[in-house]
């Protein structure tokens, strides 16, 4: 027969295809079994003067000095400044510009109508 060569060679190769299936799912077992490697976390002292967790760090409070009665009706930040819209109870319009690191005011802007 001319097919016999290779139907030998069919069967050879399905028998090491078992083989190697059985192999490998020995070895994944035996890993899974044996767990993950773990490393040590190495602990690493903080600089001098940074906070720790025992000590949080102290809360930042600056006064600002606004229009009385103003309050705040939108705000928008950049990483150095922010700008508020206050309006006060008599109905006048301000934008306060404010430095960001710092909490002082920078400008106290009254917005007026236009003269034409």
């Amino acid at each position: 027969m001319v097919a016999d060569p290779w139907i030998r060679a069919l069967k050879l190769f399905v028998v090491l295809a078992g083989i190697v299936i059985l192999v490998g799912s020995g070895v994944l077992v035996w890993l899974l079994a044996r767990g993950a490697p773990r490393e040590v976390a190495k602990v690493v002292d903080p600089p001098a003067g940074a906070p720790t967790a025992a000590t949080p760090p102290a809360p930042i409070v600056a006064d600002l000095a606004l229009p009385a009665g103003a309050a705040i009706l939108d705000m928008t930040s950049e990483p150095d400044r922010i700008v508020l819209l206050l309006r006060t109870p008599a109905g006048q319009d301000y934008l306060a510009v404010i430095d960001a690191a710092t909490g002082t005011r920078r400008a106290l802007l009254r917005i007026v109508p236009e003269e034409r």
